[in-house]
C-alpha cells in the first residue's frame, strides 16, 4: 500500500477547500428527503434514533420528539416497571396518550429545565402550530400549571426578565442608581433589596402584569419524566436533548441482560449518591473545602470511618478516627464489576476517597491511614487502589514510619490493580528505601524500575516567567510559542533531523486505538450498550472489557504487528464515518487528517503500534493518559517514528509518563 506523505497546507489550499465544501452543501438534496431516507426504524427493537435537526418540517419533528419520547417510555416499564409506583405509572400513560402537539410541547418544556416559560415566547417553536390548543390539553391533564394555581416567588418572576426589562423596572424602584453598568443578577439583587425595603406589593404585581400568561410543568410530572430518562440513560448528564442535538452515534446492538437496579431504593440510592458526588464535583472546582467536608463526611460514615465534623476542620496530629466492623453500606458484593459501577456504595467510595487529601491537607496522616485502610478494604473502584496504596505509604513516612511504608509497599505489589504510574512509583519507593541494611537482595523489578529515558537538552528564551501560568519562549521563527512548539520546532530542523511534528499528547493515540478497534468495540455483547447515545461500551475501562474479546483483539494485534493492516483500517473506518463525524470516545475528527494517522501508523511500523495498542486495550483507564507528548516522523531517508515528552524549566516527569516511555522503550521504540 502506498503511504502519502504530507506536505505543508498554504492559505489558497484552505480557501480553495473551504470552496469545494460550500459547493457540495448547495449540491445536497432537501433535508427532509435525506432525512426520510436515513429513518429506518426496526420492527422487533425500534432502537434507531432520529436526530431533530431545526431545519425539519414542523410535523416531521413533532413526529420524532414523540417517538423517541415514546422509546424512552417503553425501555422504562419494560425493563424498570418495578421502581415506580401506581400512581406515576398512572401519570406516565396519560403522557404517552396525549395529542401530537401537545406531547411535542411538553417534551420541549422538560428539556428546557426553567421553572417558568412567558407563554408569549413559546412561539419560538415553529412545530407547535395550535400553541393555544396543545397549552390547553397539558393544564387539563395536570401536566402544567399556571400563576394562578402556585404563585412564584419574586426572584423566580426577575429571572424570567430579559436585560432590558430588567433596567426598565431598575430605573422605575430604584432611586439614584446608575443600572447602565450593572449585570443581570446584580439588578436581580437590586431589585429584590428595594422590593423588601418597601414591601412585596407594588413591585411583584407589576412584574407579573407585565410577564403575561405563564406556565411551569408540574413538579411530580418533572420527577416521573426525570426517573424515566434516568433508567433510559443511567445518568442525570444526558438527557431527552440528546434526541435534538446534531451529531451520529455509532451503530450496535443493546443487548440487555440483567436488571441494574433491583428495586426502587437501589435506583433512587443510586440517584442521590450521584447527585452528591456531582455537588462534590462542583466544590472541588471552586475549592470550596466547607462544602466538601459535609458530603465526604456522610459518605465515609456510610462505609464505616467515623470523624467527627470538628476534627474534619481541625489541623492535628493526633488520630481521632473510629472504624466501625458492620457499616451501614457492607463490605464486599458478588455483583460483577460492570454492575459495581451502578450501585450507591461504588459512589460513596468515590466520594470517600477525596477524604483522604482533605484530612492530609489538615496534616491529620494518621486518620487519613485509617480510612485508606477501610478503602482498601472494599471491593469497590479497584481502578483507585494504586493511589491508594502510594498515599499509604506516603502517610506513614510523614509519620515516621519508614520501615512499615518499605513492608506495606512490598505488600502492595500483590495487588493486581497496582499498575502503571502507581506501581512504578512503589517499585521506586521500595529501591529507595529497601537498601542495605533494611534489604540486601535487590528485587527482580529493579533494572526496569530504575530505567530513566534519555535526555536531549536545548535552550529557549522565556517571555514568560510567571508561577501557575504555563511557559512560553521565543520560537525559532521568532513568534512567542509554548514549549512544546519550540520542541518540534527544535526537531524540525535539519541539523536535528528534519522531522515532522505534532503536539498530540494522548489525543493522537485514543483516535488510532478508536479506529483501528472500531468493530470490537461496538461488537455486540450482553449489557454492555444500554441504550443508543452511548460513544464506548460501558465496561471500556474495567477489567471485563479485555477477556471479553480476548480473541478478537489478540487477532487484531497479530494482524496490525505481521501483517501492517492499520493503515488501511484508517482509511476504511474514515472513510466510513468521517462524513457524518460519528461520535466515539478519544476520536476527534477535527484535529487530524486521515493522512497524517496513515502515514504516523506506517512510520511507528507495525510491531511498536500493536504494543501500544495492546496496553490500551488491556487496561484502557489507566494507559490513556501519561503519553509522551510529542509524535514525530519522518519519510527519508526511511519511515521512522520517534515519541517525546518535553518538560520546560521547571517541569518534572510523573511516574504515569515514565511507566510509558519505560514501556514504548522496552517495545523497540524510539523514545
Amino acid at each position: 500500500m502506498k503511504v502519502p506523505v504530507l506536505k505543508q497546507c498554504t492559505l489558497t489550499d484552505v480557501l480553495n477547500n473551504e470552496r469545494q465544501r460550500k459547493k457540495r452543501r448547495k449540491t445536497l438534496p432537501p433535508r427532509e428527503e435525506a432525512a426520510a431516507e436515513e429513518v429506518k426504524v426496526k420492527e422487533e427493537e425500534k432502537d434507531v434514533v432520529v436526530v431533530v435537526d431545526d431545519a425539519s418540517s414542523s410535523s416531521w419533528k413533532c413526529s420524532i420528539l414523540a417517538e423517541n419520547f415514546n422509546r424512552v417510555i417503553q425501555h422504562a416499564f419494560q425493563r424498570y416497571s418495578h421502581t415506580f409506583t401506581g400512581k406515576e405509572i398512572s401519570l406516565v400513560q396519560v403522557m404517552k396518550e396525549l395529542p401530537l402537539e401537545s406531547k411535542a410541547l411538553f417534551i420541549r418544556l422538560f428539556m428546557r429545565r426553567t421553572q417558568w416559560f412567558r407563554t408569549n415566547q413559546l412561539k419560538r417553536y415553529v412545530e407547535i402550530t395550535k400553541l393555544k390548543e396543545a397549552l390547553n390539553v397539558l393544564s387539563e391533564k395536570k401536566l402544567l400549571i399556571s400563576m394562578n394555581e402556585r404563585t412564584p416567588e419574586l426572584a423566580v418572576l426577575l429571572k424570567m426578565l430579559d436585560m432590558k426589562e430588567l433596567r426598565m423596572f431598575a430605573a422605575k424602584a430604584i432611586a439614584n442608581t446608575n443600572t447602565k453598568r450593572m449585570r443581570q443578577e446584580e439588578l436581580r439583587e437590586a431589585l429584590r433589596k428595594n422590593c423588601k425595603a418597601e414591601g412585596l406589593g407594588k413591585l411583584e404585581s407589576g412584574v407579573r402584569e407585565h410577564l403575561g400568561e405563564c406556565v411551569a410543568v408540574e413538579a411530580v410530572a418533572m420527577d416521573v419524566v426525570k426517573h424515566m430518562q434516568f433508567t433510559y440513560f443511567l445518568n442525570d448528564v444526558y438527557g431527552l436533548e440528546r434526541f435534538v442535538i446534531k451529531g451520529r452515534y455509532p451503530k450496535y446492538e443493546t443487548n440487555v441482560r440483567n436488571e441494574l437496579f433491583k428495586t426502587r431504593k437501589e435506583l433512587f440510592d443510586f440517584r442521590a449518591a450521584s447527585r452528591a458526588y456531582e455537588e462534590l464535583e462542583e466544590a472541588l472546582f471552586q475549592n470550596d473545602t466547607n462544602r466538601m467536608i459535609p458530603i465526604v463526611r456522610e459518605s465515609c460514615t456510610k462505609i464505616g470511618f467515623i470523624l467527627s465534623e470538628e476534627d474534619w476542620r481541625r489541623i492535628s496530629d493526633e488520630k481521632g478516627s473510629t472504624v466501625l466492623s458492620s457499616p451501614e453500606l457492607p463490605k464486599t458484593t458478588d455483583l460483577p464489576v460492570l454492575q459495581q459501577c451502578f450501585t450507591a456504595s461504588f459512589i460513596h467510595v468515590r466520594i470517600a476517597h477525596h477524604g483522604i487529601s482533605l484530612l492530609e491537607k489538615h496534616k491529620r496522616y494518621a486518620d487519613a491511614i485509617e480510612l485508606i485502610q477501610v478503602l482498601l478494604g472494599r471491593t469497590e473502584c479497584k481502578s483507585k487502589r494504586g493511589e491508594w496504596w502510594n498515599r499509604f505509604c506516603i502517610d506513614l513516612e510523614h509519620i515516621g514510619k519508614a520501615t512499615t511504608s518499605l513492608e506495606v509497599a512490598e505488600a502492595a505489589l500483590a495487588d493486581t490493580w497496582l499498575r502503571v504510574g502507581p506501581l512504578l512509583s512503589i517499585q521506586r519507593r521500595i529501591l529507595r528505601l529497601g537498601k542495605p541494611p533494611r534489604r540486601w537482595k535487590k528485587p527482580a523489578f529493579a533494572e526496569r524500575a530504575s530505567w530513566t529515558p534519555k535526555e536531549r537538552k536545548f535552550v529557549g528564551r522565556p517571555t514568560n516567567r510567571k508561577r501557575s501560568v504555563k511557559s512560553t519562549f521565543v520560537g525559532f521563527d521568532d513568534a512567542d510559542v509554548t514549549v512544546e512548539t519550540l520542541a518540534i520546532q527544535y526537531y524540525g530542523k535539519e541539523e536535528h533531523g528534519g522531522w515532522n511534528g505534532l503536539h498530540s499528547e494522548n489525543g493522537i493515540w485514543s483516535t488510532i486505538f478508536s479506529l483501528v478497534m472500531w468493530d470490537i468495540l461496538f461488537s455486540d455483547l450482553p449489557d454492555v450498550f444500554q441504550h443508543p447515545f452511548q460513544i464506548a461500551p460501558l465496561d471500556l475501562d474495567t477489567d471485563y472489557f479485555y477477556p471479553q474479546r480476548k480473541d478478537a483483539i489478540e487477532k487484531r494485534l497479530e494482524q496490525i504487528s505481521a501483517e501492517a493492516i492499520a493503515p488501511e483500517l484508517i482509511e476504511t473506518v474514515w472513510d466510513e464515518h468521517f462524513p457524518a463525524k460519528t461520535m466515539c470516545m478519544g476520536l476527534n475528527w477535527e484535529k487530524y487528517t486521515k493522512e497524517q494517522l496513515v502515514t504516523i501508523v506506517h512510520c511507528v511500523g507495525g510491531p511498536g503500534l500493536a504494543a501500544m495498542m495492546r496496553l490500551l486495550a488491556q487496561d484502557h483507564k489507566h494507559w490513556r493518559s501519561g503519553m509522551p507528548d510529542l509524535v514525530l516522523w519522518r519519510t527519508e531517508p526511511s519511515y521512522s517514528a520517534r515519541l517525546v515528552e518535553v518538560k520546560g524549566p521547571r517541569d518534572t516527569l510523573a511516574d504515569h509518563q515514565r511507566a510509558w516511555l519505560s514501556e514504548l522503550a522496552f517495545s523497540g521504540l524510539e523514545v
